[in-house]
């Protein structure tokens, strides 16, 4: 089953116990691999942003986030996540880049349960609804339930404003007091943005507090 994510800390240390895949021996960097808690096309967490800029050449934007920088290379759908010159976290929103299981853009949401098991965290991962691997150091974005967008990031450690765990307000009563007299989708994008500096689309608000109405029964 699903492990709520109530709370607004980014990232979540899960002290439990995880199938054989959490077990992953380190694997060389691959041009169009994607290694959970290691690398992404190459890109190899804890090295420098700038032989990544070497590499791919000028990022098309630097964004300053909260606890960090974005150095977005549009040209080959990855973002990189900077503390200062070190690589904390790598997203790609490529199809040529896949795991090591074959998980991509466009595998399903079941796909992605399948291969990874149940013990995750429901995320925000770039503005889209998504799961996380905490003992991977991986996590998945959906759009329309199929992969959007991959995040790595090292194991049990916070992403560094890379995606946020989902606040629950579907239990709040909007235009309220407790929501800050915002709708539900409102003052969870509102939440979101405290929290990580970046915005929630409306449509993303929308499904997740359709989601939580689900859950809720």
């Amino acid at each position: 089953m699903r492990l709520p994510a109530i709370g607004l800390a980014l990232g979540v240390l899960l002290g439990l116990s995880f199938p054989l895949v959490a077990q992953q021996p380190f694997i060389a960097p691959s041009p169009v691999l994607i290694v959970p808690g290691q690398s992404l096309a190459g890109i190899v967490l804890g090295r420098s942003v700038r032989a990544v800029m070497t590499r791919l050449g000028p990022p098309a934007e630097v964004r300053t986030v909260r606890d960090g920088t974005l150095y977005v290379f549009a040209r080959f759908g990855i973002t990189v996540y900077g503390d200062g010159d070190v690589i904390r976290a790598i997203s790609a929103a490529n199809s040529l880049f896949r795991t090591p299981e074959g998980i991509g853009l466009g595998s399903s949401d079941a796909d992605v349960r399948r291969v990874y098991g149940p013990q995750f965290t429901d995320v925000v991962v770039e503005g889209l609804q998504g799961v996380a691997y905490d003992h991977l150091g991986l996590a998945f974005g959906f759009d329309r339930g199929s992969v959007a967008v991959i995040l790595v990031y090292t194991p049990h450690v916070e992403a560094q404003a890379a995606f946020i765990s989902l606040p629950y307000v579907d239990n709040l009563k909007p235009f309220s007091p407790e929501t800050e007299y915002m709708s539900l989708s409102g003052y969870l994008r509102y939440l979101v943005f405290q929290q990580s500096g970046l915005w929630l689309s409306y449509r993303e608000a929308a499904r997740i507090i359709r989601d939580q109405a689900r859950v809720r029964g």
